[in-house]
């Protein structure tokens, strides 16, 4: 159209100009009157060329539509047959649901199949619980199982719609591959040739064939595959589906290690380390080299497990760790130690939060060697944060050993002291979160650690690590080191008392967690004039604090035989020391193995502290609630929990994981349990955990007679609930056939002064129909706030809702 107007509008100026042109008498001159003419005769060529281009164009473009209409009324047929196929036909489940109430609106027979039943008008929550999460949480695709098959769901918001794709074949092929994949270990025979040393070669030869027949069976028995490249050292494969197996049986070859090593009265047990990840083979030999080596450093006889995804599983770590480092190992170490000591400018000594007297003591045996190397060295101690114990000692320090006492120094005058040369040496722990100061441990550069507890997944890198937890204490490792430094170490009588002190404590008077390093340690600080008669005096509780944890123990409980809690439910806050003491003390108790304590230790955790004897390993079981520590002695603080409830999940715990040699039981559970099955589910448990279940009512035991009666219990609900369904659905049908009218006042404006509630609608329905509704299942489409007709939706049953029209009219 505009190309049409600018011609004419061309044509115009034409003529006009020709006008003008012919009144100033320009045509009375022939040479013009020729030059228009032509300038007419190609102008007029012009116009008619682009005529013929524009109407080829039209015919062109006419032509063109022409056959596209032609395409699609020939297509249009099938394009209506393949959308009604695949909303009818097609093996995907389509559904649109209500983005207000989340009901479904709509179902093709697909989707109905999938559920076994009808879903229109259901909740989209009931179906699957992945189907409520996949709306509500704005997520675009999940996979969810209904009976045996496996579907992926997919939501399109914008058309409130969720469509459904049998993905069975997917997710069968996805189970067996993660089934078959490969999880590969490493084995260790630990303390091998120390144990045999004593044997000929004909029983070093037999004993040795015994363990690695019983590991041979044990691979044989899972299908996997072994092979030895040294004596005591072998890597084994297996499928994940048999580590799956071992770990629930919680790798009962370490026990029967055990046997054969108590059968000849030897130390050798068995360290463990499998790793399972979708990496090269390469890369997964690294991770199962990792797992054993951290199996090894939490002192052996464990398996350590690391599979992709999941948190690094422990098992076993039942008995005290054996001695794997010769004294020449610890010379070795002291001089890496000096070394590393007179590289650096100046020396840094830092223990845990709540310094005990044993790191303390190892902190002083460090700040002696650093001294005999001529550095400059620091003590980190914040007089508020050490317990009682080291408190009591500070006075002597000051007025027996003054150098150093001024070497005790403020955490924030130990940041001014540090530079990017300074070596901290971290004492008595490996995890950061529980060092001392969190500024000086992040401002250093280099760090050096040495500790006696079992290696745990949260740790700090060093540039030297002496960890062995074979040993009684830190001091033990320092006071071996020290033997070896090659320089002239001047110990102090109150210092070798403090050190010995440690050991004291850490062995409880060298009752348990002992070998003949610990009292060749001792014997090294006796020497230098250390005094038991003042590490008792140091050690003596006040009238108070007896009295206290005599009142404490009054609560104890005994869970089993082995086990005993004392719980304060006082909830009046208690210092970290005192809980270890009232542990310790459950430990008198005839045939007590180990001992708890629970007590509120600040404003917002509650702490266990726990002890026991070398049968039963308290590390494992407070790792289980987040904590750790050493095999004899461990702790845990648990945040957003009441004192109940902790020592609940404690003692479900000691039942549940730790009574793994008692008889089975079968019961049936009365609730649902956590971990465990949910209500009338018959489940084989332990006796110690059957009696606790027995005892709380939470289950019943699984007789004959007890099993009759809870099927025929559950054929009567099924039948209940078969007729309930019925009266649900006739109630439904009742209710859709009536209305309810509602008058109310109207404004100048036409609107509501408020809006009807559901409670005025049950009213007015029950007055008008007799049915009773509960106005907490009924559920309103909009708000009501004018005349007209409304729709209400009530909730009869899980599966049943029936919608019923309100009429809402002027007074």
């Amino acid at each position: 159209m505009r190309r049409i107007i600018a011609l004419l509008l061309s044509i115009a100026g034409l003529i006009t100009a020709g006008i003008i042109a012919y009144q100033h008498g320009a045509f009375n001159n022939m040479d013009f009157v020729l030059y228009y003419a032509i300038i007419m005769a190609f102008f007029g060529a012009i116009v008619i060329s682009i005529e013929f281009i524009l109407n080829h164009n039209r015919k062109q473009k006419i032509k063109s539509l022409n056959a596209r209409l032609t395409a699609w009324s020939s297509l249009s047929y099938h394009v209506k047959q393949i959308g009604d196929e695949a909303f009818n036909e097609l093996p995907i489940g389509i559904f649109l649901y209500d983005n207000d109430n989340l009901t479904v609106k709509w179902s093709n027979p697909f989707a109905n199949k999938i559920f076994g039943f009808d879903i229109e008008n259901a909740l989209v929550g009931q179906l699957h619980e992945a189907l409520g999460t996949l709306i509500k949480d704005q997520v675009a695709v999940t996979t969810f199982a209904v009976g045996d098959k496996r579907y992926d769901a997919i939501s399109s918001k914008n058309n409130q719609a969720v469509y459904l794709f049998d993905v069975t074949s997917r997710e069968d092929i996805k189970d067996k591959y993660l089934k078959r994949s490969t999880a590969l270990g490493v084995i260790y025979l630990d303390n091998v040739e120390e144990a045999l040393s004593g044997f000929d070669i004909y029983e070093k030869s037999n004993i040795r064939g015994e363990y690695l027949g019983i590991i041979t069976d044990w691979i044989q028995e899972h299908k996997g595959y072994l092979k030895l490249y040294s004596e005591d050292r072998m890597t084994i494969a297996m499928h994940y589906e048999e580590l799956q197996k071992v770990m629930a049986n919680k790798f009962e070859i370490l026990n029967r290690i055990r046997e054969v090593s108590a059968k000849h009265r030897i130390r050798i047990s068995a360290s463990i380390g499998i790793a399972s990840w979708e990496v090269s083979f390469e890369e997964l030999g690294s991770l199962a080299q990792n797992a054993i080596e951290l199996a090894e450093k939490r002192g052996g006889d464990q398996a350590v497990v690391n599979i992709q995804n999941e948190k690094i599983a422990y098992f076993g770590g039942k008995s005290n760790a054996s001695e794997k480092s010769s004294r020449v190992h610890v010379r070795i170490q002291s001089q890496n130690f000096r070394e590393l000591i007179e590289a650096s400018s100046n020396v840094v000594v830092m223990g845990h939060k709540f310094a005990d007297i044993d790191a303390l003591g190892a902190m002083i045996g460090i700040y002696k060697m650093v001294t005999a190397s001529k550095k400059d060295v620091k003590i980190v101690f914040d007089l508020p944060e050490v317990d009682n114990t080291v408190k009591k000692i500070i006075p002597y320090i000051k007025e027996e050993a003054q150098h150093l006492y001024a070497q005790l120094d403020e955490s924030k005058n130990i940041l001014r002291f540090m530079n990017n040369d300074t070596l901290l040496v971290i004492v008595d722990t490996q995890s950061p979160n529980i060092v001392a100061n969190q500024e000086v441990y992040k401002q250093a550069k280099k760090i050096a650690c040495i500790d006696h507890h079992r290696h745990g997944e949260n740790t700090f890198e060093s540039i030297f690590m002496y960890v062995e937890p074979y040993a009684s204490s830190s001091v033990e490792l320092v006071a071996e080191m020290m033997e070896f430094y090659q320089k002239d170490i001047d110990l102090l009588p109150i210092e070798a008392t403090i050190m010995y002190g440690g050991i004291i404590v850490d062995t409880n008077e060298f009752s348990y967690r002992t070998g003949t390093r610990t009292f060749g340690a001792a014997a090294y600080l006796k020497e230098h004039e250390a005094s038991s008669v003042r590490v008792k005096e140091w050690l003596r509780l006040d009238l108070d604090r007896t009295l206290l944890i005599n009142e404490l123990l009054n609560s104890v409980q005994v869970i089993t035989k082995e086990f005993a809690v004392v719980v304060d439910e006082s909830n009046v806050v208690r210092d970290r020391v005192l809980l270890a003491q009232t542990s310790q003390k459950i430990l008198e108790i005839e045939g007590i193995k180990a001992g708890f304590t629970i007590a509120r230790v600040d404003d917002e955790s509650i702490g266990i502290s726990a002890r026991s004897y070398d049968e039963i390993n308290v590390q494992i079981i407070m790792e289980e609630l987040g904590g750790g520590g050493h095999l004899n002695s461990a702790a845990t603080q648990i945040k957003n929990q009441t004192i109940p409830e902790v020592f609940e999940s404690l003692k479900t715990l000691l039942l549940r994981e730790h009574d793994e040699g008692d008889e089975r039981m079968k019961v049936i559970l009365t609730e649902d349990v956590k971990g465990r099955g949910k209500k009338d589910d018959i489940i084989d448990v332990a006796n110690g955990y059957g009696t606790f279940l027995l005892s709380s009512n939470k289950a019943i035991l699984a007789s004959d007679d007890n099993i009759k009666a809870i099927e025929k219990e559950k054929q009567l609900l099924k039948e209940r609930e078969a007729q309930h369904l019925a009266l649900m659905n006739k109630l439904k049908q009742e209710i859709e056939s009536k209305s309810v009218n509602i008058f109310i006042n109207i404004g100048n404006d036409g609107k509501l002064f408020g809006s009807v509630t559901t409670k005025q609608i049950v009213e007015s329905f029950e007055e008008q129909t007799g049915i009773r509704l509960d106005k907490k299942k009924v559920e309103l489409t909009s708000e009501i706030n004018s005349v007209g007709i409304y729709t209400a939706t009530v909730s009869l049953h899980k599966d049943v809702k029936a919608q019923f029209e309100i009429n809402v009219l002027e007074k």
